[in-house]
């Protein structure tokens, strides 16, 4: 894994904010607390479960440094604007520190499309006020911790971009309120997508503000032909980074700070090829690409295409294609270069 100086150094960019430090997280997706969202509140360790400190410890000793937690608003809060759950908090907290002792920061990501219990933020029963009080409350919890990323929402589903940007609002100044400086991802409706960004959220979410000058906008991106993430297919590398371009260039143009927090491909040589070339893209445009979290990993996963869990302790090809563009443990390169 990298050093404690290493560490230091990631600690302080995400605490200063801004484009000088670009693509300083790169790392994973790691799934399973979110499983089974329609057995509320679920059994753990059969309907879900939390990553332990072998999966982190296995991903970090690659060099990868960041990990997008999906959790459940349903799980964290079982009633809108009642307390967390103390046994989801606690289970949420271990994986904090067993990310922190490896000297991973943490993406907490709300992985509910934009609902609660299927109701969407906006209509009748779910306000954006509900939405508000639940990251008051996980911001009250880890305000002094800045490797802790606040991700609002995972692909929201509301069909409008100016509802959704005043929804955004809301849980953005309830965050600050409470006096936490952390980084905070915003992300787009239309599934998300870094293709179609700048055209379905760019002109209303560009106008979100924080106080605390540290919003990164969170984009998602898959390399079949439609976008879905469905299939084992890819269309060409180009295609593929046509895709991100888009965002690029709504990124430059409005100097804000972009994360690609959902992609993936499949083990097939031509899915490979298109991983190589959107990995050199983004590092090649970390002056406005914060980083990346593929997806995904976690043990429940399986042989599923996508993923980077090992196979009986070898590495997944897509893990070997990444690894390129992390830098090496052994190094302690400066957060954002590469060997």
């Amino acid at each position: 894994m990298r050093g404690p100086g290493f560490a230091s150094c990631v600690l302080l960019a995400l605490a200063a904010g801004g484009p000088a430090d670009a693509q300083t997280l790169e790392g994973v997706n790691l799934a399973g607390a979110a499983f089974a969202p329609a057995a509320l509140p679920g059994v753990y360790g059969q309907d879900f479960s939390y990553p332990d400190d072998q999966e982190v410890a296995y991903f970090t000793r690659r060099g990868m440094n960041v990990f997008r937690l999906s959790l459940l608003w349903e799980r964290l809060q079982p009633e809108p604007r009642g307390p967390l759950d103390p046994v989801e908090l606690a289970r949420l907290k271990t994986f904090i520190a067993d990310a922190r002792a490896h000297h991973a920061a943490v993406v907490i990501d709300i992985h509910n499309y934009g609902m609660y219990r299927g109701v969407l933020i906006g209509q009748p029963g779910v306000t954006a006020a509900d939405f508000a009080d639940l990251w008051r409350r996980i911001a009250r919890n880890f305000r002094n911790d800045d490797h802790i990323l606040f991700g609002l929402m995972n692909e929201p589903k509301q069909p409008d971009a100016q509802q959704w940007q005043a929804i955004v609002q809301a849980a953005i100044d309830a965050i600050r309120a409470t006096g936490a400086a952390n980084r905070i991802l915003v992300s787009g409706i239309g599934w998300d997508s870094a293709a179609g960004f700048a055209a379905t959220s760019g002109a209303t979410l560009g106008h979100v503000s924080d106080p605390g000058h540290k919003l990164v906008f969170e984009v998602h991106e898959y390399f079949d032909a439609d976008s879905s993430g469905t299939t084992a297919d890819c269309v060409t590398p180009e295609a593929a980074v046509a895709r991100l371009a888009a965002f690029t260039r709504w990124l430059e143009a409005e100097h804000r700070l972009g994360f690609l927090g959902e992609f993936g491909a499949s083990r097939n040589p031509a899915c490979l090829a298109v991983l190589d070339r959107v990995a050199a893209y983004l590092s090649a445009h970390e002056n406005v690409w914060t980083g990346w979290t593929y997806w995904a990993a976690g043990p429940e996963w399986g042989d599923y295409m996508f993923t980077l869990e090992p196979d009986a302790g070898i590495d997944r090809p897509q893990m070997t294609i990444l690894e390129k563009y992390l830098p090496p443990a052994s190094r302690g390169l400066t957060p954002g270069t590469h060997g």
